[in-house]
Formats: C-alpha cells, sequence, structure tokens
C-alpha cells in the first residue's frame, strides 16, 4: 500500500486564454509529489500561455509533460489521451475549466473510466465544483488565494514600478480639498512644460517658474528640499497628477484593508517588450480592478477621453475575465467638461464606468462607486 504522504498525483489541466483558474487550481491541489499534464493547443503553445502558468506556479521542467491537440476533434483528443498509462499514478486530479467545449467533454469522459477526481472553477467567488465522483458536498472552496503579482503574471505579464511619492496620504486628503476649490492651472501647466522641457532632469531651480514659491507656500506643499529652493522631479509629477492616483489608492487600500501587495499605483506592465502604464491596479475577492486618473479630460484635443476609453479597452482584454476598468477625472459633469455620450460609450459600448468630480465628491466611498462589497 502506498505511503499517503508518498502518493504520485497526476494533475490535468486544460490550456486555455483564460489563465486565472488553472492557477488558483493548480496553486490550491499541488505539492511535492504532483506531476503535471497540460492539454494545449498549437495556439496556446504559440502564445505561450502554458509557459505562463508554469512560472507562476513554479513547476519544474522534469515534472510536467503536454499533450497538444486539436480543439476541435474528439477522434484527436482520445486518441492522444489513451496514449497515456494512467497506472503510474497514485491519484487523478483534473480541472476541466478551461479549454473548448469539446475539450473539456472528452477529458471529463476519459477520466471518468480511472476515478479521477473531476473539478470545474465556477468564477462565483472561490467555489469550486466537483463533477465527478459527485459527492453530497459537491461544492467546495479554494484554501489558496492568488495574489496581484501573481495575477499579472498569470497573463504574460511583468510588473515594475509602483513606487509612491512619499507624501503623506493626509496631505493628500488636503490637497484633493485644494484642487476642488481653486483654479490652479495655469502654474501647473507650467509644471508640465518645466518636466517636459527637462525630462531627464531630477532637480529644479523653484525661482525657475513665475510664481511657484507663492503656490507651493499656499498649499503647504511638504518640500523635500529644507531651504525650499529646489523642487524633484518626483514632486512636480504628485503636483501635477500623481496625486490624485495616490489619493484613489489610499482610499481603496484604507476602505477594502487590501495589503501592499494587492494594490499598486503608477506600474508599467510589459507583454512583447511593450509597456502599459497604469494608474492604479488592485486585486480583490479574485477580481482584478484598474483604474486610469485624470485631474482633467478638458484638452486642445477634444477626444482626450475617447482615447483614454480606447486605452484602457485594449489593456482590459489582455486580463482576463476576471477583470474590470474605470476612469476617474476630476472634470465636471455639471459643468459640461464630460459629455453624456462619452459616458454612455464607456459604460454601453465598452463596459468601463467613468466617474466624474460630483461623483467622487458625493460617494460615500470609492468601493461604493466601483460596486464592491466590502468583505
Amino acid at each position: 500500500m502506498t505511503n499517503i504522504k508518498n502518493m504520485k498525483t497526476l494533475l490535468v489541466t486544460l490550456v486555455s486564454d483564460q489563465t486565472i483558474p488553472n492557477v488558483q487550481f493548480i496553486k490550491d491541489k499541488q505539492d511535492a509529489n504532483t506531476h503535471f499534464l497540460f492539454i494545449s493547443t498549437q495556439k496556446m503553445e504559440e502564445k505561450g500561455v502554458k509557459t505562463w502558468i508554469k512560472n507562476v506556479c513554479n513547476i519544474a521542467d522534469d515534472k510536467m509533460f503536454t499533450i497538444v491537440v486539436d480543439q476541435f476533434s474528439l477522434n484527436d483528443i482520445e486518441n492522444k489521451l489513451n496514449e497515456l498509462n494512467c497506472d503510474d499514478y497514485d491519484k487523478l486530479i483534473v480541472n476541466v475549466t478551461g479549454g473548448t467545449k469539446i475539450m473539456s467533454h472528452a477529458v471529463t469522459e476519459f477520466f471518468k473510466e480511472f476515478a479521477a477526481e473531476i473539478f470545474y472553477l465556477t468564477g462565483v467567488g472561490n467555489t469550486i465544483l466537483q463533477v465527478h465522483p459527485k459527492t453530497k458536498q459537491s461544492v467546495k472552496s479554494l484554501t489558496n488565494q492568488i495574489n496581484l503579482d501573481e495575477y499579472i503574471r498569470s497573463h504574460g505579464f511583468a510588473m515594475r514600478g509602483g513606487n509612491m511619492s512619499g507624501i503623506p496620504f493626509e496631505y493628500t486628503k488636503q490637497f484633493f480639498s485644494f484642487f476642488l476649490s481653486n483654479d490652479y492651472s495655469l502654474i501647473l501647466q507650467r509644471l508640465q512644460k518645466l518636466k517636459n522641457d527637462k525630462p531627464k532632469k531630477k532637480k529644479h531651480d523653484i525661482n525657475l517658474v513665475d510664481e511657484l514659491s507663492k503656490f507651493l507656500i499656499k498649499i503647504e506643499f511638504p518640500l523635500s528640499d529644507e531651504n525650499h529652493s529646489i523642487i524633484t522631479r518626483s514632486e512636480i509629477k504628485y503636483l501635477i497628477g500623481e496625486w490624485f492616483e495616490e489619493y484613489i489608492y489610499y482610499r481603496l487600500k484604507h476602505e477594502l484593508n487590501i495589503t501592499d501587495e494587492n494594490i499598486k499605483t503608477g506600474i508599467t506592465l510589459s507583454k512583447n517588450e511593450t509597456p502599459n502604464e497604469f494608474d492604479v491596479v488592485f486585486l480583490y475577492n479574485g477580481i482584478l480592478y484598474t483604474i486610469e486618473c485624470k485631474t482633467s479630460i478638458i484638452s486642445e484635443r477634444e477626444n482626450l477621453m475617447l482615447d483614454t476609453i480606447y486605452k484602457v479597452t485594449a489593456l482590459q482584454k489582455n486580463l482576463g475575465l476576471f477583470s474590470k476598468s474605470s476612469i476617474f477625472t476630476l472634470s465636471s459633469r455639471e459643468n459640461k467638461e464630460v459629455s453624456e455620450a462619452h459616458l454612455e460609450r464607456g459604460r454601453e459600448l465598452f463596459n468601463i464606468d467613468v466617474f466624474c468630480r460630483e461623483d467622487i465628491e458625493t460617494s460615500e466611498s470609492i468601493a461604493q462607486l466601483l460596486k464592491i462589497k466590502i468583505c
């Protein structure tokens, strides 16, 4: 009789674009004696999806093998499965959440004959359904939760950045009130120009910008330079817009009690050497939320809002079914700074909510705007 601690298990995964259910399941079930069979397709192999899963789950090459099938051919799938020697394993665990319906059906029927435990992830919370053999408690819960970095890497992205300004949230809340009650557009435009004209310079003489010294004193800005004569590039970036990203970041972090590893601001995600910037990204209850923050969408370019919507949409489609995107702006709906047409287009055509100044000012919480149930 095999010692239960030394039982050799085969965990079967159907590879598809939706990687999160596979990563969740593997991390929940794997142990030192687990071997892995990936049932993949030519398209998935070319995209490298299996490699993303392997890397996130830390699967050794000598513990895994792959069968590449025609996802629309029952005969091809059955013939290749028949080449397996299931007797080499003490236990068979199968996840049929991924793949095509034909793949799922063929794999289910095949492994039923070997008394395999077959599961399907419902996509509702952390629940999994045991479809074979059926038990009184067929609905179970995953015990292992993935974090933000694992979610991102599961989609083939590398994540970098995420550095905060170091300015306290209490000040950022104060600056939020300053911004809404005053027009600082001219001085902020000057700061933007200074940043753009000298992109590599890390420190600037405050006297180079008209009225900057008075502005900083008025808003009680916590300059890092004790002599109040130098402003850093990081401080300029904060003033011209990153403060709003940090404001949304801190509110969400406190409202939802999110750990540092599961919420980031100012990050860059890269895939195939193509970088994509995100203002605020967080993972909550297994759902990825991305937020684009704009202090203003008023621009000489009338299509700035549409550009932002299209950018968010392009990024969202690469981050799986379990992702939601939104845009937060301090431009006003009531003052017609944001058109109803743009709001409707974002919501109805792209499933992206756009929240304006009035929404942010009057809502009890950012989580409420995002329709997140706090658990």
